[in-house]
């Protein structure tokens, strides 16, 4: 009987769960349905104690290092945990392996990391990298030249088919924000959007979703609640299967992050899967996701871009097929890279 393949996989795994860990469980999951393949998971996610995390980061190591055949798979990280990917791809080369390293952070595309380049130069073609985005395959082609095998699977291979309803136009204009509530997701822009529609005469209200980050952002909130009234309403943090009521409820989604490691922002992906347009500032892989028009320059006024766009509420097609088109992409890359870990 021949041996399974070994697939190891390294990145972050739920809990937490954000975008990063769901995109690494999704990926082993789909590989260990693989027929003759056996996986073995080193999780780097930050929810335990420091030992316990190096503890599984150096039986990572050594399973590389005592290993045969096999494939590789790095769920990308930033900052200093790229200097051990860049281990891991060391070995994973010295074994001869196929490694794939996905990208899910933007901050060393923002400006060229040691780190990074370190890693690029020693996968060589060996590398596969898979990013989010156009925006993201060009920067990374332009930053590192060593990156020579670069793929893009969107973060929309996650997420579901296109849900957008019907929604009546004729009561007041519904803002959103689903995040943790933060200045650096944009919390204070948001406010200040729906500050100004309502000093301008328009019968305008703000949806908020999502916990307060950090004591700043419930002084912000507080401030909206003196500000705006009846016209904010404070969701809180909501269960999964309430986020389609709030993108149901909604005209506009308002996401003005200045987060730096912002790539390919799950809730924009999903705002468009219910048909809701977004403005937000042009960051990661957003000017990409966005019509034309609603991204915003990271230094420009995005409140007086969300005013422009208040008055002309758009059908819910136009974002829903943006994103069936992005989603059908990604299905097929995500197979792509699938079988490439498990050939």
């Amino acid at each position: 009987m021949p041996s399974r393949r070994v697939v190891r996989v390294f990145g972050p795994l739920p809990p937490p769960v954000h975008g990063a860990s769901r995109v690494t469980r999704l990926v082993a999951d789909l590989v260990a349905a693989e027929p003759d393949v056996r996986v073995r998971k080193f999780d780097s996610n930050d929810g335990v104690r420091a030992a316990a995390r190096l503890g599984r980061m150096l039986r990572g190591l050594a399973s590389l290092a005592l290993g045969r055949g096999g494939s590789v798979y790095v769920g990308g990280a930033g900052g200093e945990l790229l200097w051990y990917q860049a281990v891991v791809v060391l070995l994973a080369r010295a074994r001869r392996q196929r490694i794939v390293f996905h990208h899910h952070n933007f901050s060393y595309l923002h400006e060229r990391s040691t780190a990074m380049a370190a890693l690029c130069r020693i996968g060589g073609g060996r590398l596969r990298h898979v990013v989010l985005g156009a925006t993201m395959a060009q920067a990374m082609r332009a930053s590192y030249p060593a990156a020579t095998d670069v793929r893009v699977v969107s973060n929309a291979a996650l997420l579901g088919d296109p849900v957008a309803a019907p929604r009546d136009v004729s009561g007041p204009l519904v803002l959103g924000h689903l995040s943790n509530l933060s200045r650096d997701k944009g919390l204070d822009l948001v406010i200040e959007s729906a500050r100004r529609l309502r000093g301008a005469g328009v019968d305008a209200t703000l949806v908020l979703a999502g916990p307060c980050a950090d004591s700043d952002a419930e002084l912000l909130v507080e401030q909206g609640r003196r500000d705006l009234g009846d016209a904010l309403e404070v969701l809180g943090r909501i269960d999964a299967d309430r986020v389609s009521e709030v993108y149901e409820r909604i005209d506009l989604f308002v996401f003005p992050s200045r987060y730096r490691n912002e790539a390919e922002p799950l809730v924009v992906l999903d705002a468009m899967r219910h048909g809701v347009e977004t403005v937000g500032f042009d960051t990661g892989c957003v000017g990409e996701l966005v019509a034309t028009g609603f991204a915003v320059p990271r230094d420009g006024d995005l409140p007086t871009v969300v005013a422009e766009h208040a008055g002309a509420r758009r059908g819910r097609t136009d974002a829903a097929d943006r994103y069936a088109r992005r989603r059908a992409e990604a299905q097929t890359g995500l197979a792509e890279l699938v079988a490439h870990l498990a050939g």
